[in-house]
Order: structure tokens, then sequence, then C-alpha cells
């Protein structure tokens, strides 16, 4: 009887520390997933640049180049004093680069651009030849005016002096008979009893013989005194004047050359 309830103790010892250690240790469970890190981005191409420097085939500087840059990333200046242009912040990739300008012959090649890295380039130009002269102009061709001429006179041979002598008769202030007239050239005998106005002629010439008689002529400010026989010879647009002196009257053969005869004599 005793055995019995030591080995019914002794089972429930086991039985009861079996449930007490289930009870004591929980079961394992799944370990969490880590979490998971965002991808990055795949970082931009880096950008980089390209100095030039532009001379001609004696390794002078050339400024004032025009430079055009095509590609992916379009770029254009000129060179400055020392024949230089850069162009920054450009993509990698090949670009077409072209050079102009007034006194050089226009270039063009290729250019690569890598990442990250600037990109130096040395271009020699040819000078531009230097500009033809013009042809010569034409020569002007001179237009030719047909000059006024009057009609043909007829030939005449007369004495001034007896003419001269015919007109003395009367007092008027100023007597004139035309003597001859032919094309451009008319003479007339005039008697002057008083002072002749002053005159011009801008498109004539004047000329005076005096036949009889004492005068004067006052020509560029300054007076000269006429007699028998005296020549005065007054160009066109030039002023003049003749004056009376004494009591006879002066007689004068005027000739004007210029102008056309309105009728022929």
């Amino acid at each position: 009887m005793r055995v019995s309830i030591l080995l019914c103790f002794s089972f429930g010892v086991l039985i009861g520390g079996a449930s007490f250690a289930q009870t004591a240790t929980p079961p394992p469970s799944q370990a969490a997933p880590a979490p998971r890190r965002p991808t990055a981005a795949p970082a931009p191409a880096s950008r980089a640049g390209i100095a030039i420097t532009v001379t001609n085939t004696h390794g002078l500087p050339i400024p004032d180049v025009r430079v055009t840059i095509a590609g992916p990333s379009d770029r254009s200046g000129a060179t400055d004093g020392s024949g230089q242009v850069n162009f920054v912040g450009m993509q990698p990739g090949t670009y077409r680069a072209r050079f102009d300008g007034d006194t050089v012959v226009s270039f063009e090649r290729e250019v690569t651009v890598r990442a990250g890295q600037p990109t130096g380039i040395d271009v020699t130009l040819n000078m531009a030849p230097p500009p033809s002269a013009p042809p010569p102009a034409a020569p002007a061709v001179e237009k030719r005016v047909e000059a006024v001429v009057g009609p043909p006179g007829m030939p005449q041979i007369l004495s001034i002096v007896d003419l001269a002598e015919k007109q003395l008769s009367g007092n008027a202030p100023r007597r004139e008979t035309l003597v001859s007239c032919s094309g451009n050239t008319r003479t007339m005998l005039v008697v002057l009893n008083q002072d002749q106005p002053e005159r011009l002629y801008d498109s004539a010439e004047m000329e005076y013989y005096v036949v009889a008689g004492q005068g004067a002529v006052r020509l560029n400010g300054r007076e000269t005194p006429l007699s028998a026989g005296s020549y005065v010879s007054i160009p066109r647009n030039t002023s003049h004047s003749i004056a009376k002196r004494g009591n006879r009257a002066l007689i004068l053969l005027s000739m004007l050359s210029g102008e056309p005869c309105e009728q022929a004599k």
C-alpha cells in the first residue's frame, strides 16, 4: 500500500513537473523580417566643360571668332583678346563645333566631352583673303546739252561813223540801233545822253568800243575813263555801269555774245 502511494506520488510529481515546464517555457516563435532599405536613385552624370583656344597659322590668338557648339548642351560665344572662350556646365556627349568670323575661313570639327573632365581644344584657323577691290566705276557719260543758237544773219559792210551821225539827232537818254545779229552774237550802236544804269549778264559776255564822246566805266568798284577808241570787255556775271562825261553824246558799239538772236540781220 505504501509502495503504491509513493509510485503515485512520484508519477504525479513527474507529470506536474512536465506540466510546469511546459507552462514556463513558451514555444519558439518565427523571427520578424528585416525592414527593406529604399533603393537609391542613380546619381546624375557629372557635367564638364570645354576650353577653346583659337590661333592663326603663326600661333597668334584670334579675337572675335564666333564659336557655336551644337549637341546635348548648345552653347555659343566669341573668343576674347587672348583667342579663348570657355563653356561650362555641359553634359557629356559628342558635339559639333563651328568657328566663324569676318577675318577667318569658317571651320567645323567634332568634339567629345567626357563626364567630370574639362576638355581643352586648340584650333588653328586660316585667315580669310582680303576683300577684292570693287570694279572700277563706269566712266560717267557726259550729258551734252545742245546749245541754243539763233538763226544766221547776213554779211554786213558799213560805216559805223556814218551810222552814228544819223543817230545824233534828238536828246533821248538812250538810243539803240541794231547793226547785226547772227547766231548768238548781237551788235548794237548805242548813243548815251545820260548815265547808263548798272547791268549784269549771267549767261553772256559784253564788249564795248567807244566810237565818239567821253565817258567812264565802273567795274568792280573802280571807275575808268573812256574816250574815242577805248575798248572794254565784261565777262558774264560781272556787274558794270557806263557814265557819260562832257556835253557831247557818248557813242558806243556794244557786242553781246552768248544769247541767241531773236531776229537775224
